[in-house]
């Protein structure tokens, strides 16, 4: 069967919803509309200082032989300026080719396909986004779905980093889930509620009572979130994807979380609590909270996005507690031949100014 592969335009806003609505594979972070509000948000280098140069996203649409849509893939074009020092490149920039935009907290990306098609269309995908944007590319990268077809990546040489995500199946009573959770967590809910730790979902002025939070753990952290306006730009996603909630003690905001929640599955997508509150257990409360309510609701799962044991031990251990299942993810990545020289001088210049400290012997 012949497919064509061509750039969506606005005309296809239709049949790029069609394949969101027909693929399993498909995330809220696939859909136009979270797409459109990255390049919204990020696109002018003024809003965010240090993310890009520049930043644009494409996508390109497959169609089989009767012109019916069976494919996306959504990219995104970051353009970072050459280093002062790199002698091979004065002129114009370097593109990276990224699917999800990872840096802006979209996690997952890559092609999708409707349900029943082929994982050649994916190939083709992939290698079309390739030909579309060819000149100075440093590297393509990818971070597909859970339970994705990841032996097409090595069909077209990307190379797989394994990672992991924790998904708790929600099908099942609410005391299913409740068992499911670790007895340390079903320790800290209860004492949440005994210290009269109230949840709400905010109608109105969740930002503000948020935001503050945020501060303080990237603070804590020597970072910086993203900009209020962001997180505003994410609650105002159409179609009521997104689902915040706030834990109070004598009605002062002490935690709070914003969910997605898109078809039959919610992300957990952010998350902070003040430090002199944490004691109370609100985080492990406003989990078991939104737990329930997408029981009631009728999703079937829970991803609480990326788990890091090694890296973030602590966070970890959190999400792991409320009876998730550890699943792999993948992060594939290829390398362009103007990528693999710039690695190999940085590598020879990080050698030249870091050499390698003699370490003194064990006595």
């Amino acid at each position: 069967m012949k497919i064509a592969i061509s750039k969506a335009t606005l005309d296809d806003e239709q049949d790029l919803a069609a394949i969101i609505n027909h693929s399993s594979q498909a995330t809220i972070f696939h859909t136009r509309e979270w797409n459109k509000m990255i390049t919204k948000e990020f696109g002018i280098p003024s809003r965010r200082s240090g993310i890009s140069a520049s930043l644009q996203h494409h996508t390109l649409i497959a169609r089989n032989s009767l012109a019916i849509p069976i494919g996306m893939y959504t990219f995104f074009v970051i353009s970072a300026p050459p280093k002062r020092d790199f002698r091979f490149a004065t002129t114009g920039s370097f593109n990276r080719i990224v699917s999800p935009f990872r840096d802006t907290d979209s996690i997952y990306g890559g092609p999708i396909v409707v349900d029943g098609e082929t994982e050649e269309v994916i190939r083709l995908l992939i290698t079309g986004a390739e030909k579309y944007i060819s000149q100075r590319v440093e590297y393509y990268q990818i971070l597909p779905p859970p339970r994705y077809p990841i032996k097409v990546f090595k069909q077209v040489h990307y190379r797989c980093r394994n990672l992991l995500t924790s998904i708790i199946d929600l099908r099942g009573t609410e005391e299913d889930l409740w068992h499911k959770i670790d007895s340390k967590r079903r320790n800290l809910i209860r004492k949440a509620i005994a210290n009269k730790i109230k949840v709400i979902c905010p109608v109105s002025d969740f930002i503000e009572a948020y935001y503050p939070m945020l501060l303080e753990v990237f603070d804590r952290a020597g970072k910086k979130p993203f900009p209020k306006s962001y997180y505003q730009c994410v609650l105002e996603t159409p179609l009521g994807w997104v689902k915040p909630l706030l834990a109070l003690h004598n009605n002062i905001p002490i935690a709070g979380a914003i969910f997605l929640c898109f078809k039959d599955t919610v992300y957990y997508w952010s998350g902070a609590s003040l430090k002199d509150y944490r004691h109370l257990a609100p985080n492990d409360l406003i989990q078991w909270e939104i737990i329930k309510w997408a029981n009631q609701n009728n999703y079937k799962y829970y991803d609480l996005l990326i788990v890091e044991p090694e890296r973030l031990p602590q966070i970890a251990h959190f999400k792991l507690g409320f009876g998730g299942e550890l699943v792999p993810i993948y992060e594939a990545k290829r390398y362009t031949t103007l990528g693999q020289a710039m690695r190999g001088i940085n590598f020879i210049k990080s050698k030249i100014q870091n050499p390698k400290e003699v370490r003194p012997q064990s006595k």
